[in-house]
């Protein structure tokens, strides 16, 4: 077992539910940050990180551990405390490591005119129907994930793609491992720089890979 915390973040329309594995892995000493609903629909990504990372007992060493978005916040995060090191699945380490698509101004805008529940609705009704035609979704349904796809409200959904499509940060940590798979197409392969590969890992290799991903975390933290 690592004797420093890793604190793990999820990723966009997910929870604790993707770290089942992680937590029950006694190698690690794990805590999962979970998402609080945004001060207002137009908080900053920075004022959010900093209140997300009032969770984190500073007093020890610690790493953070962030998948797809929850990466995005590890770096918000290490702005206000100091991890060991940061970990990166199926993330991103800049803006420049972002799907172009997901960078387009203002594409986020009519969002503003749509209701929460509305947001919900259509979330549901599109994992309902690629659960059972996409292979990266068929591979991971079950129970769990299902309850954790129908428990959003949609308000933080919104405030996180709106997030995404204007975020700007960039990692100053050195001390980091990015972990990423070649069929990735939420953030394809070809735009991340520095990273350990996951051969045949998708977006969702955090589960579809479990033992891989928590292999190579083991591996990276032990040598610190």
């Amino acid at each position: 077992m690592n004797t420093q915390s890793l604190y793990l973040i999820p990723g966009f329309l997910t929870d604790r539910t993707i770290y089942k594995d992680f937590l029950s892995d006694e190698r690690f000493n794990c805590k999962v940050l979970e998402f609080i609903e945004p001060a207002d629909k137009d908080e900053s990504i920075e004022d959010y990180a900093k209140r997300l990372s009032e969770e984190i007992d500073t007093s020890e060493p610690f790493s953070i551990l962030g998948t797809s978005f929850g990466g995005m916040l590890a770096i918000e995060i290490s702005k206000f405390v100091t991890p060991e090191s940061l970990i990166f699945v199926s993330s991103v380490k800049s803006r420049k490591e972002m799907n172009p698509l997901m960078k387009v101004k203002n594409s986020t805008f009519l969002l503003n005119y749509i209701p929460s529940k509305m947001v919900k609705k259509t979330i549901e009704a599109g994992y309902t129907i690629g659960k059972k035609i996409v292979p990266n979704l068929k591979e991971i349904n079950n129970e769990e994930i299902n309850e954790m796809i129908h428990s959003i409200d949609g308000t933080l959904e919104k405030w996180i793609i709106k997030k995404i499509n204007t975020w700007r940060g960039e990692n100053t940590i050195e001390n980091y491992l990015h972990l990423h798979g070649d069929k990735d197409n939420v953030f394809p392969i070809k735009n991340i720089e520095n990273y350990q590969l996951i051969k045949g890992g998708n977006h969702n290799m955090i589960i579809a890979k479990s033992e891989e991903v928590r292999d190579g975390v083991f591996s990276f933290l032990s040598k610190k």
